[in-house]
């Protein structure tokens, strides 16, 4: 019974050490972003823009970005170790070190004759045939009787000062840090309920940890893949036209992780007819241009094809492949233009100045795919530049 009541001692110790061994990392990495955010800088130092709400969160606005879903977890998952904490603080119980000595309120080096009178009077209170109370029973039988034949025994007393119990030697008890219902249950449904605990509580958060390192180490924080941020990184430039960001826009690594099947070659060739004119090739050499088209990477190839089918208004065309890839490339466009428009804004003057001419393109991308309207169109209307002014 005894044991029973350690090992289920020992089950709210287990908890906390689980509920641990991810959070804290979690909450650290968690605080570390944080605070290695880098805040937005004023660069320019007129009236205007220093009292701007661009600059200049309120106590409303920094509630709302804390009170997130993750956070919020965060903050419930510490509430519960706090609450196991107390709990533990409170419910364990202090391993008592075995002092005969002390037992029998005497000092160390006491005489026999001192060690007998304490032992008699002691008997006087808590022997049984003196004291009809339970506890005193087990506590005259428990300490004070192995106590005095500790002292006054040869051998018990050769045990306590080598092993430090009259005993002898005492064995190392293990206890697991289960509730005691679990470890009652007997047959295959014991032994399934105990491998669905271990499965929830070890190898989920395991394998949990896992995919978020494998995706950390993948993916930035605004879930862009690195290699991608690496293209964009090399292909922009100051002097990069606006009608080039498309071409930079289709070199992203999640657009070439969409698979290019076979079944693909006819439907993206009937498309290539109907978006031929939005590809900026030259008429002169039609021919040329078009091989040289189709000898780019296939995925670079389908990117463009797609894209131009949501310019033109053109993807009831596409089969049922081609559409799940077209619908997965539009998910994917907002948080790679907004990449794209924070390279082409990136402060690389005193002034605070970006490349003009790369963000001026950019947004106008992004409007012609959110309006579907084609890039012929809008250099026609040109409806850029008057577009662009406002958000620079």
């Amino acid at each position: 019974m005894g044991a029973s009541e350690e090992n289920s001692a020992l089950f709210p110790i287990f908890v906390f050490t689980i509920m641990a061994l991810p959070l804290v990392p979690y909450t650290i990495v968690k605080i570390l972003n944080t605070f290695s955010k880098k805040a937005m800088t004023i660069h320019c130092q007129c009236s205007v823009c220093s009292r701007s709400g661009k600059y200049r969160k309120s106590i409303f606005k920094r509630i709302s970005n804390f009170s997130t879903c993750s956070n919020l977890t965060l903050v419930l998952l510490w509430i519960v170790m706090a609450v196991l904490i107390y709990y533990i603080k409170h419910t364990s119980h202090e391993v008592k070190v075995f002092e005969p000595f002390s037992i029998l309120g005497l000092e160390h080096g006491a005489s026999d004759s001192d060690i007998k009178k304490a032992y008699r009077r002691l008997s006087i209170q808590y022997h049984p045939d003196k004291n009809p109370d339970p506890e005193a029973h087990d506590y005259f039988v428990e300490y004070i009787s192995k106590a005095y034949q500790a002292l006054t025994d040869p051998v018990s007393r050769e045990n306590f000062e080598k092993y430090g119990h009259p005993d002898g030697r005492q064995g190392l008890q293990m206890g697991i840090a289960l509730p005691p219902f679990l470890l009652n249950i007997d047959g295959a449904s014991g032994g399934i309920l105990l491998l669905g605990i271990v499965g929830v509580c070890i190898l989920l958060p395991l394998v949990l940890a896992v995919i978020y390192l494998s995706r950390s180490a993948k993916y930035t924080g605004n879930y862009v893949m690195h290699q991608t941020l690496s293209a964009y990184y090399y292909f922009m430039k100051p002097s990069l036209a606006p009608s080039k960001v498309l071409g930079v826009f289709i070199k992203a690594a999640e657009f070439m992780e969409i698979p290019v099947r076979r079944s693909d070659g006819e439907p993206l060739q009937k498309l290539f007819m109907l978006v031929r004119s939005e590809l900026n090739l030259d008429l002169k050499n039609i021919r040329q241009e078009q091989a040289k088209f189709w000898k780019q990477h296939p995925a670079l190839v389908k990117a463009e094809l797609l894209i131009q089918a949501q310019l033109t208004r053109e993807s009831k065309a596409l089969t049922p492949a081609l559409l799940r890839d077209f619908r997965r490339m539009l998910e994917l466009s907002p948080r790679l233009l907004e990449e794209l428009v924070k390279m082409a804004l990136l402060p690389r003057t005193a002034q605070g100045h970006g490349w003009l001419r790369p963000a001026i393109g950019v947004v106008e991308l992004s409007q012609n795919i959110i309006q579907a309207v084609p890039l012929s169109a809008r250099k026609v209307a040109g409806g850029s530049s008057e577009g662009v002014a406002p958000f620079l």
